[in-house]
């Protein structure tokens, strides 16, 4: 079978070749599905990293009262750094806390400059903690006095943890659905090409050729339809991703998101092996449908 590699694909090019239009139109509508997949799967990937990064950066902040002096501050930080589980303890002013705000928000500071004259934040202790005891550090630091608000980033990472699994659920459903009209798409182009060459295949058949023999530049057509497919939309990928994820890192400058490139790259696999492995699933499906 594989001595005949070389006739099957110069056979499955023919045959393309012989509907261009078809062809074309297949090939640009796969990429399209699996790149509208690519950014469902982006969508569930980047959430999922971010919950990664937030588990092992756990932190407690525990913001203090305005009228809390610098000995109550220091009293304070030092019971914190005695509960158990926590790792260390910085303290931030409010000065601190505005300034780390500016370099946040990047170009959006200014609407923070034209609040001069006016600190909208309180002193707060960023405080590192183990994953597993973070809940237990917060309970406790809110019963201190001076204390004003205890934030765990525990509750982020619960809501971005169920935002992770709708979206790979969606992911899922996606790919099916994909995966399907794919299927539909190039079963399509793939019987055509066996009904119009009907009769060659028959003398095939009559000459002694094996079963297989007939369909197989079929077979690869599909496959490499797929597979032609899934380069497109990694490479469509590649090219948008840097683009939009850095639009939407100057929209949301607080949260680290990862480069557009490396995503691109973390979902690309999914694309090229979605993309032949649905194009042989198409091509069998019309091989099937033929026989029938």
């Amino acid at each position: 079978m594989f001595t005949n590699l070389g006739y099957f694909l110069a056979e499955a090019w023919r045959d393309a070749r012989s509907r261009p239009v078809a062809v074309i139109f297949s090939l640009v509508s796969i990429t399209l599905l699996l790149l509208f997949a690519a950014f469902v799967f982006a969508g569930g990937e980047e959430v999922q990293w971010l919950v990664a990064q937030l588990g092992e950066e756990a932190a407690v902040t525990v913001f203090l009262k305005e009228d809390v002096t610098a000995a109550q501050a220091e009293v304070l930080g030092e019971k914190l750094q005695g509960l158990d589980g926590v790792t260390a303890v910085r303290f931030i002013s409010q000065e601190e806390a505005l300034e780390e705000m500016n370099i946040v928000l990047g170009s959006y500071s200014a609407e923070l400059a034209a609040l001069t004259g006016f600190n909208p934040f309180l002193s707060y202790f960023e405080v590192r903690v183990r994953p597993e005891q973070g809940l237990d550090v917060a309970r406790q630091a809110e019963k201190f006095s001076g204390v004003d608000g205890v934030r765990d980033s525990r509750q982020t990472m619960e809501r971005l943890t169920r935002l992770s699994t709708v979206l790979r659920l969606g992911a899922l459903f996606t790919l099916i659905f994909v995966g399907i009209v794919m299927m539909i798409t190039i079963s399509h182009i793939v019987h055509l090409g066996l009904m119009a060459r009907e009769e060659e295949m028959e003398i095939y058949r009559l000459l002694g050729a094996g079963p297989w023999f007939a369909v197989m530049p079929f077979l690869l057509q599909g496959s490499l339809l797929g597979l032609a497919g899934g380069l497109m939309s990694f490479l469509s990928a590649l090219l948008s991703f840097p683009f939009l994820f850095s639009r939407l890192q100057a929209a949301l400058p607080f949260l680290p998101l990862r480069p557009g490139v490396a995503v691109a790259l973390t979902v690309s696999p999914l694309l090229v092996v979605t993309g032949l492995l649905f194009g042989l699933c198409g091509s069998l499906l019309a091989q099937s449908h033929s026989r029938g």
